[in-house]
């Protein structure tokens, strides 16, 4: 009971201005948190970015390889992986 009268001799001003600065402070921590997760993703895009970038360049070298073993007779590459397994 003591509780509640001194609730009401502070007023609802006392109360409503606790809730602004509350409301304030929630609003700056989410303002903060935002601003937080947009460089996080600005961060996520540069990455992206860069394993595509690599991703095209395994593509391209791929490519080449499978160029490379078909213009070469695949004798040649049983006889080259006998002559490694005979050096090591």
């Amino acid at each position: 009971m003591a509780e509640q009268a001194t609730t009401s001799r502070s007023g609802p001003d006392a109360e409503t201005a606790e809730l602004r600065e509350e409301l304030a402070r929630n609003r700056e921590e989410v303002l903060r948190l935002r601003d937080l997760l947009i460089g996080k993703d600005a961060e996520l895009g540069v990455l992206r970015g860069r394993v595509a970038e690599m991703e095209a360049g395994t593509a391209r070298l791929l490519g080449i390889v499978a160029r490379i073993r078909a213009l070469v007779p695949a004798f040649l590459w049983s006889a080259r992986a006998a002559l490694r397994g005979r050096r090591k």
